[in-house]
């Protein structure tokens, strides 16, 4: 009798052994799935740049000194040689995700004699209220003030945010060279092409 109760006992041990270890193995199955899930979703992420024609790229050149003041106010106009000015906007593809970190970033692209980068203006805004976002209401950054992007190290970051499923931001970037930069006889100009990337 009492060797029966013991095996009982050493059974009914061994059973939720295997119960509590057979639990642990399944949440840790869930939990990876979830986190490996996820992780796909955002590699699969898709964001869509929507931009006008002449948005795609900003340009200025030496022609174009002006103040803070009037840089801010630079609207887009179809008869003008140099786009200074770009509007556009960023939605997203997502499955299974309810927000994607982004980043917006520029590439200079070279020209032949290219204007120094700490003269030229940069200042984006919110696209539907033209209010400055974080970063450019105080100083008004150089290209060169801006930070490295973290997508690219060749681009600088102009803006990073996060964006909801079925959520549409636009924005407005304007370009600018300052007023304090030494006027010279040489044609000089600055261009720059815009790049928005899913960030991890």
């Amino acid at each position: 009798m009492f060797i029966l109760k013991k095996m009982t006992h050493h059974r009914t041990l061994f059973i939720s052994v295997i119960v509590v270890f057979i639990a642990i193995c399944i949440f840790f199955v869930c939990l990876f799935f979830y986190f490996y899930t996820n992780k796909v979703d955002i590699k699969n992420a898709t964001l869509v740049f929507s931009y006008s024609e002449h948005s795609s790229s900003l340009v200025v050149d030496n022609s174009m000194p002006v103040t803070d003041a009037v840089g801010k106010q630079l609207a887009f106009c179809s008869n003008q040689d140099k786009y200074a000015y770009s509007e556009f906007s960023i939605s997203a593809n997502m499955n299974g995700l309810n927000s994607i970190n982004y980043e917006i970033y520029a590439i200079p692209v070279g020209v032949a004699l290219e204007l120094p980068s700490d003269y030229v203006k940069i200042y984006l805004t919110s696209g539907t209220s033209d209010l400055a976002l974080e970063g450019y209401r105080e100083n008004i950054p150089t290209y060169r003030d801006l930070k490295v992007s973290k997508m690219n190290p060749a681009g600088k970051k102009i803006y990073s945010g996060t964006l909801s499923n079925s959520e549409v931001k636009s924005f407005r970037l304007r370009m600018w060279l300052a007023d304090t930069y030494p006027i010279t006889m040489e044609n000089r100009s600055f261009k720059i092409l815009l790049y928005i990337k899913v960030m991890d």
